[in-house]
């Protein structure tokens, strides 16, 4: 893994810019595969990030429970309970975010193992990353890309070892992690990482006001909206991880870190993608 670099502005991609003859379709479609029983917020959460991030289609897949905390939050997204199977479900150019308030029951389970054979792109965060982490590598059977987002307790428990040893040393854990899982990886915290073995970049923005809940899932949704619109998948996630940290500086410097919500975060996204080249 090579040494980490920053982040900044200068050198991070930026959308393109939006055709006249635009339509919905054209900036992707983002299905978040979450809210299980009493967890529909954290799924909400993520597909109103996506929305933000400029995603034209966001859709819900929940357990029937979570559906009125969508309903509440974003009307604009559609929704989907939690499907027996995914087969002909998912557009082929979907992002399929999976993790947020998903938990980790049976159904939780089957879902994850067969979302890790399809081919469209994947983010896997939060829960997902759980299920990952006790069945292995196995069983990511397609060939999709893919992008995990754990913090280093996930970490931990994905290369079985603890928090204090991730921590010890974050370019080797990210390395690591590469060569178990392969894809593009976020290790989140102070000095956020992102690397797939041959780039590894380190954002240098963030504050402790956004150890919050929710904020990871805000994250989830960021990157996921990103990669809708045609980045790579190293580009939508180092991209969404600075605008995240900025949008988490903002809010802080607005209400101060005890008091900042995820739900700040969000809103500070459509001013950092306005003006991102002035950062």
């Amino acid at each position: 893994m090579p040494t980490p670099h920053d982040l900044l502005p200068d050198t991070l991609p930026t959308l393109p810019k939006r055709p006249l003859a635009a339509h919905k379709g054209s900036f992707g479609h983002v299905y978040v595969l979450g809210g299980g029983p009493e967890m529909g917020g954290a799924l909400s959460l993520a597909a109103l990030a996506a929305y933000r991030a400029g995603a034209g289609l966001v859709t819900g897949i929940g357990h029937p429970d979570a559906r009125a905390y969508l309903a509440a939050l974003l009307p604009e997204a559609t929704w989907m309970d939690w499907p027996p199977r995914f087969a002909n479900r998912l557009s082929g150019h979907a992002v399929l975010a999976l993790g947020p308030g998903l938990g980790q029951g049976l159904a939780a389970h089957d879902l994850v193992r067969e979302a890790a054979t399809l081919p469209q792109r994947q983010i896997w965060d939060a829960d997902a990353l759980n299920i990952l982490a006790r069945f292995g590598p196995g069983i990511l059977l397609g060939q999709a890309e893919r992008i995990f987002t754990p913090h280093p307790g996930e970490a931990a428990r994905l290369l079985h070892s603890d928090t204090s040893a991730i921590q010890a040393d974050r370019v080797a854990s990210i390395a690591q992690l590469v060569a178990r899982y392969g894809g593009v990886w976020v290790l989140k915290g102070e000095g956020t990482l992102v690397g797939d073995g041959k780039f590894l970049g380190r954002c240098p923005w963030g504050n402790p006001g956004m150890a919050t809940g929710g904020s990871g899932d805000v994250l989830t949704g960021l990157i996921a909206g990103l990669w809708a619109q045609g980045l790579t998948a190293i580009e939508a996630a180092s991209l969404g991880v600075c605008i995240h940290a900025r949008a988490g500086d903002l809010a802080a410097a607005e209400l101060g870190e005890a008091s900042l919500l995820a739900r700040d975060l969000i809103t500070q996204i459509p001013k950092i993608l306005q003006n991102w080249r002035q950062h």
